[in-house]
């Protein structure tokens, strides 16, 4: 029924807010309007519709879905084939437009966006990036006790890397490594913990 209402909606109604379901429940306004590549203003535009219908409710900094299943039905239109390309551009989108020197404020909203598309990266130089950006993330949640996140994270981030990272970004593959080994032992799986820190190569 959500879904057939969302249908109904203009074609640019619409496309915004699969663009905003991507972010989640709700999107910051400044973020949105860098991911749709809009005017706040057009912005504006593009969702009154699904404002007056009560589906989003606007805040003075943020949209919001006014319920999770609108938000699951908006993303439901978007074609399961083109999801991850639409996390991986919303991700770069935020790399590109967030200063290096912010990124650790921002690194969850723009690492669970990358981690969607990873499986669409080429670049090793890009993977790297996202390795760094999945330590920097496993780091904040680990410091939070977030032990179960922040071995995602860091999963993640070594997972991204390839053999020939270790003489590449040596330090990167390195903390990657001790941290799941930390977040092992600190939730309980003693075995995982010793079995990620064996097959560190020489010269560690």
């Amino acid at each position: 029924l959500m879904v057939r209402k969302l249908a109904r909606l203009p074609t640019a109604t619409r496309r915004t807010l699969q663009q905003l379901a991507c972010l989640g429940n709700a999107g910051d306004f400044a973020t949105l309007c860098i991911v749709c590549e809009r005017s706040a203003e057009a912005v504006d535009a593009d969702l009154w519709e699904a404002l007056r219908q009560e589906l989003i409710q606007r805040t003075e900094r943020a949209y919001r879905f006014a319920h999770d299943r609108v938000q699951e039905a908006a993303y439901s239109l978007i074609p399961e084939e083109s999801r991850g390309h639409l996390h991986l551009q919303i991700g770069r989108w935020l790399v590109a437009h967030t200063p290096a020197d912010r990124r650790r404020d921002a690194v969850y909203e723009i690492v669970n966006q990358l981690n969607r598309g990873a499986v669409l990266i080429t670049s090793p130089q890009e993977l790297e990036l996202l390795a760094e950006l999945n330590l920097l993330a496993g780091t904040r949640s680990r410091a939070s006790t977030a032990y179960a996140s922040a071995l995602d994270y860091l999963n993640t981030g070594a997972a991204l890397l390839s053999e020939g990272s270790w003489e590449r970004a040596h330090e990167l593959a390195f903390s990657l490594e001790l941290g799941r080994a930390e977040c092992e032992f600190l939730t309980g799986d003693l075995a995982a913990a010793v079995t990620a820190m064996k097959p560190l190569p020489p010269g560690r």
